[in-house]
Parts: C-alpha cells; structure tokens; sequence
C-alpha cells in the first residue's frame, strides 16, 4: 500500500502554484513504456521551466525528494506504486535551436524526434538515436547509444537545475561518461538543455542510414509488446541478451512477463503483467548466467518503488 506523504491542504496549494498538469493518485502504467506500475501520489508535468523550478522549490519547502522521469522509458515502477511527487519532463522543455552544427535543445524533447529533425536539416552524427524512444535529457543522464554511438559523442555542455531551483552550466568533461553512465545518476540534479555538436552531411544519406536502422530495429528487436527497452548492461566482451539466450533463458515466462523470443535481452509485457513478475524474472536470469557463465548482469533499467 502506497504511504502518503502529500496532505490534502498542500495538494491544493500545488495545484494553485503549477501551470501544467497536477495529477493524484495517477497510475504509472500510463507514464512508462512498460505499462507497469501503480500509482503516483502526485505527479506534475511542468508547463516550462519556470513551472519546473517552482515544482522543484514546492517539494524542498515540504521536505519531499521529488523523483525525476523522462518518458517513463527505461523505469520498471512498483505495483503498490511511488509515495510523494513525480515530475515528467517529457512533454516540456522541448525547444530546439540550430546554429551551424550547433544544437541547443531542451531536455524534454524525445531523441527520436530530434535526430529526424536535425537530419533534415543536413546535420549528421545523431542517426543513432533514431530508434531510442526516450528524451534527450534521459537519454544523456544514462549515456543512451546504438550501432556504435552514444550521446557523449555528440554533447558538449549541459545547463543543469539543482533541487532549490538553481541553474549550473556543466560541461562534457565534467560529466564522468561511460558505458550507460554518466556522473548524473550519483546525484541530484535536472538537467534542462543540452547542447551538442554534429557535423555537415547529406540529409538523403542521413536519412538512408536512419532507415537502416528503424529497419534494424523491427528484425531483430520484439515489436507490439511494451518494453523497457534493453533489460542487462551488455558485459565486456558479450552481449548480454547471447548470454541469456545460451543459457536457455529465451520465452521464459512468470506472470505475464517473458524474456522475448526474438531477443533475449529484452522482457515483454504480454498484458496487465506486474513489476514482481518482472524482478522476479530479472532475478532468475541473473542467477542463471551467474551460475553457468560466472557473469553478474547489471540492470539497465531504473526501479523505483519497493518492489519485494
């Protein structure tokens, strides 16, 4: 059972302060990818950034430590749901410039829609992203990648907002990138534009290579279930979902949870699953390459909520 953490008289005093969107009691399923999750005590959807930094300043003036999501992309949420406030940037902060092969977009914008949009404008370097449905700003908080590229490619600085509200300009040097990481996941803060480099290209080239990859994607990737995307880190010398398949592991199923046939690194929500199906099968895939080929998978996607 949810424990709330929110009193009735500041919720209202939250939805006379926030522009955009304030929802009680709001199921997760509606918010990630996995359409898993129970529900969130609050969660707010700013309007701009002014709406975000009073969110932000809300939640320090009642003691609660909000929780930060992109597009609910890469997140597996607890079935008895999240207690205090979510904030989703996805939906704002969604303003792009181009100057050059200089771009400034805003942190909510999703990549997909970003690396269409720079391609046609004859900028290259962000075909990668094509086919990763998360924002920008999710995107570089993990260090998202595919076909041999990554976001710290591409980004050169980054404004970040602290949780009193506060705007401090980071750059790429500062930011400790690796392998789906960056100096962001050890601590607070929002990150609100980013800003990257690319190169000149040919937007019918560009647009080929992203076609190639959407292509890609739908041969060897489980289309029509909702996923979290990637479930294991892919270890040094292996992919983890060759891992999973040689152990066995491939249609395993609790609940209404599978590790896809197509891919094994990929868990599918075959409908109305539940978050405990899911760890619970993230478990049993461990213990199993554990067991037989001594590796420690570690998950690329976030949990939030108590979910044992």
């Amino acid at each position: 059972m949810t424990v709330f953490l929110i009193r009735e008289d500041l919720r209202k005093a939250f939805c006379n302060l926030i522009k955009g969107e304030v929802l009680f009691d709001e199921s997760m399923r509606n918010h990630t990818s996995f359409r898993i999750g129970g529900p969130a005590e609050v969660l707010v959807a700013p309007k701009d950034e002014l709406d975000l930094k009073e969110s932000l300043r809300f939640c320090g003036r009642i003691g609660v430590r909000p929780i930060v999501i992109g597009n609910g992309t890469k997140l597996l949420v607890s079935d008895e749901g999240i207690p205090g406030i979510v904030v989703k940037i996805s939906g704002c902060l969604d303003s792009v410039f181009v100057s050059g092969t200089d771009v400034r977009v805003g942190a909510g914008r999703l990549l997909t829609n970003l690396s269409r949009s720079v391609s046609d404008q004859g900028l290259s370097g962000l075909e990668f992203a094509v086919g990763i449905p998360g924002t920008v700003g999710g995107g570089v908080v993990m260090n998202a990648g595919a076909h041999g590229s990554m976001m710290s490619d591409v980004v050169t600085n980054l404004t970040v907002m602290d949780l009193e509200g506060n705007i401090n300009k980071r750059t790429r040097n500062e930011l400790s990138f690796g392998y789906r990481h960056s100096g962001l996941q050890d601590g607070p803060g929002i990150i609100v534009t980013v800003e990257i480099c690319l190169k000149k290209g040919d937007a019918e080239i560009t647009r080929e290579r992203m076609r190639e990859y959407v292509r890609w994607r739908s041969e060897n990737q489980p289309q029509g279930f909702p996923t979290a995307g990637s479930t294991f880190k892919n270890p040094a010398d292996i992919s983890a979902g060759k891992l999973i398949d040689m152990a066995g592991l491939k249609g395993l199923r609790i609940g209404n949870a599978k590790i896809s046939e197509k891919h094994a690194n990929f868990i599918i929500n075959l409908g109305n699953a539940r978050a405990s199906d899911v760890l619970l099968l993230m478990r049993r895939t461990q213990e199993e390459v554990q067991k037989k080929f001594g590796v420690n998978l570690q998950p690329e996607i976030r949990v939030l909520g108590r979910l044992d």
